[in-house]
């Protein structure tokens, strides 16, 4: 017994009619006709009384039939499963910097694509997504500067170097010396942070220790203070970009290595990538391809 010849039994308990079936599902009668001897030597009973030139569902034809279409409404709803997937929540985890860079215009677009797939968003530290996704929480996540793990796989979306900013005039010149360096206050994201992991160990490969003068674990009170003149901070550079453009920030070059953070998507290992989660994550790639620009 098959799906094919359910389909055609249903269809001939709706005719009566071995030709009416045949005209409907184009196919021949003696065709219609074989099928349904099959079904019938397959399950041991016939469903049909032959009467008059019709076929009339007998008793046990009534019984089956009830059964066969609720098999075939189960089968046609799970042959469209993928389809219905796009109604699922997508849940999202973003860093607290890629929450505030990309995720706007990424969830933007995105909503064209699959506007009837409600989003599930965390923005929050790298710590907290990660143990998220560790936990199944979360499906998709995107974080900056994510070192490698057993526990995930990390695929690379965009990258963009990370300035050191301060308010114009800060420093006499605008390259920095190790000395002046020690001297000018700074103002660093918390310990933990992937722009303050950047900023420690590019220090530690010049044989510097920076103690900030101002911690915090929101951008928005960094930039300020570094808008009043209170020292230099580490931004991504599309953030700092608006500040230089407008002047009031300035860039300062400081001694080492230049700065760069790259960008993930993030799953758990092993979890499979749906066409709904690729085109979050193709989002993402689209938009902060622009804001590394």
């Amino acid at each position: 017994m098959n799906i094919r010849q359910l389909e055609i039994f249903t269809a001939v308990a709706e005719t009566g009619s071995i030709t009416k079936t045949a005209e409907q599902l184009y196919l021949s009668q003696p065709a219609i006709s074989k099928t349904i001897r099959e079904l019938e030597t397959d399950i041991g009973v016939p469903l049909f009384d032959r009467i008059d030139n019709r076929l009339h569902l007998n008793p046990a034809g009534r019984a089956f039939r009830i059964r066969a279409t609720r098999l075939l409404t189960e089968f046609h709803d799970l042959a469209s499963f993928g389809e219905q997937t796009q109604a699922l929540p997508l849940r999202v985890g973003t860093s607290m910097t890629i929450g505030q860079l990309s995720l706007p215009a990424a969830v933007t677009e995105f909503r064209k694509l699959y506007p009837d797939t409600p989003l599930k968003i965390y923005s929050e530290n790298v710590q907290r997504i990660k143990a998220r996704l560790l936990n199944g929480d979360v499906d998709v996540a995107f974080l900056e500067g994510f070192a490698s793990s057993q526990s995930f796989t990390a695929l690379p979306i965009s990258e963009y170097p990370l300035l050191a900013v301060g308010a114009p005039h800060l420093t006499a010149t605008a390259q920095l010396t190790r000395a002046e360096m020690l001297q000018v206050p700074f103002l660093l994201r918390e310990l933990g942070s992937t722009l303050r992991d950047h900023f420690d160990e590019t220090m530690h490969h010049i044989g510097i220790d920076i103690e900030p003068m101002l911690q915090s674990t929101s951008t928005a009170v960094l930039i300020n203070a570094a808008k009043a003149g209170l020292g230099l901070t580490i931004l991504p550079s599309p953030f700092a970009q608006p500040y230089l453009t407008a002047g009031t920030l300035q860039r300062y070059e400081l001694p080492g290595q230049e700065m760069r953070t790259v960008n993930y998507a993030i799953t758990l290992k092993g979890s499979a990538v749906n066409a709904v989660q690729q085109a979050l994550v193709d989002c993402f790639k689209k938009a902060q391809w622009h804001e590394s620009l």
